[in-house]
């Protein structure tokens, strides 16, 4: 359903190391040129119909709507100088 490069699992194992059950929740939301945004953010609470991606150490949640415009993409980890980011490889774009 989504893979993540070994740059994206470390940044998020950094991240996440204080949280007691770390989860990050990835989405969609409208918005941007192509009507689309990402979205990237802690999962503060876990919805009964949201979709749970098991990591180890940390979970990876997407909601139902979001589902389909991920299935397939890759989640990458860039840092270049000062610029640190998040990039998705996304074949339904």
């Amino acid at each position: 359903m989504l893979e993540l490069t070994d740059n994206a699992i470390q940044h998020i194992l950094k991240e996440t190391k204080e949280m007691l059950d770390p989860a990050i929740r990835l989405g969609i939301t409208g918005g941007g040129c192509g009507g689309y945004e990402y979205v990237i953010e802690y999962a503060e609470e876990l919805k009964e119909d949201d979709n749970i991606l098991d990591f180890g150490k940390f979970v990876i949640v997407i909601d139902p709507t979001s589902k389909p415009y991920l299935e397939g993409s890759t989640l990458d980890f860039h840092e270049e100088g000062l610029n640190k980011s998040f990039k998705f490889a996304n074949p339904n774009v």
